[in-house]
């Protein structure tokens, strides 16, 4: 699956939350419809007319998954799906295998993901970074929920 990333200093704005009883990332997205869903992990990236507007979705979070890395810098924008999906459809899965989860306590991020890979980062929501690689594809999904479970 191919992205592209418009950087326009334009992100949504909605609060990024991690739901504890349920393991979960949740956002209150009030926009425009959604034509499909790209799934990471367990996660659903939501989109309309190409562009990723919302995102939702199970990620359990545990000691095991501690780590140090850092959120790499990024620009606001775009963040589009541009391979021929077609809407209505259902959900497309991004990866292939489930990708592997970090959490940085200290900061606040979730990695889930390559953190280690470099590309260009793009934060298309409050809080909420991708990474895309020169072949266009997503490397690494960084979140960073209001408040973090106590891990």
């Amino acid at each position: 699956m191919k992205f592209l990333i418009e950087n326009n200093n334009k992100i949504g704005q909605q609060e990024l939350l991690y739901l504890e009883d349920e393991c979960s990332f949740y956002t209150e997205y009030t926009g425009i419809g959604i034509d499909v869903e790209l799934i990471v992990n367990k996660i659903a990236l939501q989109a309309s007319e190409s562009k990723i507007v919302d995102l939702s979705g199970f990620c359990g979070l545990n000691k095991s998954m501690k780590s140090n890395f850092k959120v790499p810098e990024s620009q606001k924008g775009i963040l589009k799906v541009i391979d021929d999906l077609e809407g209505g459809i259902g959900s497309y899965s991004v990866n292939k295998e489930d990708l592997p989860v970090y959490v940085n306590t200290q900061t606040g991020w979730v990695c889930i993901g390559n953190p280690e890979k470099k590309g260009n980062a793009v934060e298309f929501i409050k809080n909420c970074v991708a990474v895309i690689d020169d072949d266009k594809e997503l490397v690494s999904l960084w979140l960073k929920p209001k408040r973090l479970p106590n891990i």
